[in-house]
């Protein structure tokens, strides 16, 4: 009887959903990294992205909506911003180039490069 009672469990319990692959912490420079626990209060860190919010030095993003291709590895992401005492709307698109490349572009322009700091 708790045998079934288990496996009716386990059936009945959703499977945990992986964050998607552009999370994490992200920067332009690997010297950086050292400074990721110090993200939006320390000049220079790198930037956390996360399932809901981007973070960097001296601005906060909530991200309002996802779109994009899992598998060609891009997303575009609508953005709810502060920084420098602004609010203000934005997009950004990421595009990753294997586990731990992200290229991340703001309006028109060149692409940023980040990497994905350890841990």
């Amino acid at each position: 009887m708790k045998r079934s009672i288990f496996a009716l469990t386990l059936l009945a319990t959703p499977a945990l959903a992986e964050a998607p692959n552009w999370t994490g912490i992200w920067t332009s420079d690997p010297e950086w990294c050292q400074y990721a626990e110090l993200i939006g209060g320390h000049d220079p860190a790198p930037i956390r992205i996360t399932e809901t919010e981007m973070t960097g030095l001296e601005n906060s993003c909530s991200i309002t909506e996802v779109r994009g291709n899992e598998q060609k590895q891009y997303w575009e992401l609508t953005l709810s911003c502060s920084g420098e005492g602004e609010q203000y709307e934005d997009t950004a698109l990421l595009m990753l180039d294997g586990e731990n490349t992200l290229w991340q572009w703001f309006g028109g322009g060149a692409p940023f490069k980040f990497m994905r700091c350890e841990g």
